[in-house]
């Protein structure tokens, strides 16, 4: 029974599907290649220096802290990195993930090559994307997901890299976790045309916040 379904029993499959997130995934936009993975801890400093611009981030986590909430199950950081000028033939030649968006929730069936390639990261040259998933697990129903703080280098602008990300990100939100829908809030109306490429729709909603 799939995980959708509207009676029976729900199987939490975005737990199983966890480990896959941590392969890096090397692709190509417009001839260059970078590569999308899990964040780690190392690559705070650098995910720091570019969350300001598109997030209020006043505050250091200290590294226990930031441990912690990188072993969070319900919280999916990811990196995207310009690949190293010396990336071999042979990280390329099978990583190359021919993505296609189609339908209502963003995504179609795609290759997710590159899968137990860890010595990518060693090709790894500066960081240029970051966005977040939030996994919210439901009761009775396949969980949701929530798209945050999406941002790309002002250097790797205007390629299409923003885009090429993000739909990655939600092939790994559909089909190795499985979410039943993602979310997401955007002001921007260049961020939106991004979204609305990528299948997002609008939902009729009013949002109330309580600060502390």
């Amino acid at each position: 029974m799939s995980a959708n379904s509207t009676s029976g029993f729900v199987s939490c499959r975005w737990l199983k599907g966890l480990s896959a997130c941590e392969s890096p995934v090397v692709f190509t936009v417009k001839d260059k290649k970078y590569i999308l993975r899990k964040m780690r801890r190392t690559d705070y400093e650098a995910a720091r220096d570019l969350l300001p611009l598109v997030s209020r981030c006043q505050q250091q986590l200290t590294e226990a802290d930031l441990s912690i909430i990188l072993e969070q199950p319900t919280y999916l950081p990811f990196c995207c990195f310009a690949a190293a000028p010396d990336m071999g033939a042979t990280h390329t030649a099978a990583a190359s993930p021919e993505v296609s968006c189609t339908g209502s929730n963003g995504c179609a069936e795609a290759a997710r090559a590159n899968a137990g390639n860890t010595d990518s990261a060693s090709s790894e040259g500066p960081l240029c994307g970051f966005c977040e998933v939030y996994i919210q697990p439901h009761l009775g129903r396949a969980a949701d997901g929530r798209l945050e703080r999406v941002v790309i280098h002002p250097s790797f602008r205007g390629q299409g890299l923003g885009t090429q990300m993000c739909r990655l990100v939600l092939q790994i939100a559909q089909k190795q976790l499985s979410l039943g829908r993602i979310d997401l809030t955007v002001e921007k109306d260049d961020a939106r045309h991004i979204y609305t490429k990528l299948g997002f729709e609008p939902v009729p909603t009013e949002t109330l916040r309580l600060s502390f």
